[in-house]
């Protein structure tokens, strides 16, 4: 049965990858295609922070040192979540593929390998794992209004669930009381991150005109331009004059609201959290569903903290999440494969 995505499109005609090879035996084979699959993780500012290596061992998942923030995410706790995604996908992958995979997580939490995928065995392929995987493809960051009101009632349960089965918890933000707590947080977060002028110094590299060839990097259309500010939870402004708004849609913005959170807050915590992450991302998007965060609070510590507090959290804020059917919107690039992959 060819793999299509949830809305019944052929994943060969979409997907952003090779095909996956066809030699049986040879393990690097595809550990280098798990790799290739996992490069549409999703990663701050696009930045794609990571780099696999393909040794004797399995797939190895460590950050690429050229691509860290400094100003915004100076202890690489961003950089790791995103690490983390890109296990999650490898093995989301690797399932697709008819391999069961089994994560290694590196003692140290160090730069060098954070994370280990290897393959135990033969896996029987489901209708869902094909299903996540052309979501791996099809997944979109939509800061466009969002409407959670007609999504299936189970889905804020189900990825509740998909968290905890990662080592996160997803704490579902409802109550008006909450809600107006978690808006208030971001548009102060917001306000002082732009009054930083090494914040705005930090973003410039990142953000690509329409027609720039390179493969990183927000799309400066990807935003709401002025609307982000009116909104009711404050999006990041990526807009510039030459690039209209691409997602300003009309319609209201009636998001579901997560915050997804550790019980510790070490490198490993954060590799879990991005586990998390991308688990709920694709379940969402087999849902209908598109995402994008909200996560200027955690980049101000004196506010991360200050919204674990209020919302009385019971760990450590790591993602703030919004989900909702959205509009169309399309793809980041993504670096070729060659360039994050060595053998060693």
């Amino acid at each position: 049965m060819p793999l299509t995505d949830p809305v019944g499109t052929p994943v060969a005609a979409t997907r952003p990858w090779p095909p996956p090879p066809e030699e049986p035996g040879r393990s690097a084979s595809r550990l280098a295609w798990y790799a290739a699959v996992a490069r549409w993780a999703p990663s701050k500012h696009n930045t794609q922070p990571w780099l696999f290596r393909i040794t004797d061992e399995g797939l190895e998942f460590s950050s690429d040192p050229t691509r860290l923030l400094h100003e915004t995410d100076p202890l690489q706790r961003e950089l790791v979540i995103s690490l983390g995604a890109a296990v999650h996908i490898a093995c989301v992958a690797a399932r697709a593929l008819g391999h069961t995979p089994r994560v290694e997580l590196c003692p140290d939490g160090g730069t060098r390998c954070l994370a280990r995928l290897v393959e135990t065995g033969a896996h029987a392929v489901t209708e869902l794992d094909r299903d996540l995987l052309a979501a791996v493809a099809g997944r979109r960051t939509d800061r466009g209004p969002l409407d959670a009101t007609t999504l299936a009632p189970s889905l804020p349960f189900d990825m509740q669930s998909l968290a905890s089965d990662s080592g996160a918890t997803l704490r579902l933000i409802r109550t008006p009381g909450d809600r107006a707590t978690l808006a208030a947080l971001v548009e102060r977060a917001d306000r002082q991150l732009a009054q930083r002028p090494e914040v705005t110094a930090e973003l410039r590299p990142w953000l690509r005109e329409t027609g720039d060839p390179r493969p990183d990097g927000v799309p400066t259309d990807h935003t709401r331009g002025p609307a982000s500010y009116r909104a009711a939870f404050v999006q990041r402004d990526f807009s510039s004059p030459e690039s209209p708004p691409a997602v300003d849609r009309a319609g209201e913005d009636r998001p579901l609201l997560g915050v997804l959170f550790t019980r510790a807050d070490h490198p490993l915590d954060w590799l879990v959290a991005g586990q998390a992450l991308a688990a709920v991302l694709l379940s969402a998007h087999v849902a209908g569903a598109h995402a994008s965060y909200l996560n200027q609070p955690l980049e101000v510590p004196a506010l991360r903290a200050e919204l674990a507090d209020e919302l009385t959290l019971s760990g450590f804020p790591q993602v703030v999440i919004r989900l909702g059917r959205g509009g169309d919107v399309a793809p980041t690039p993504r670096r070729p494969a060659e360039d994050v992959t060595v053998y060693e």
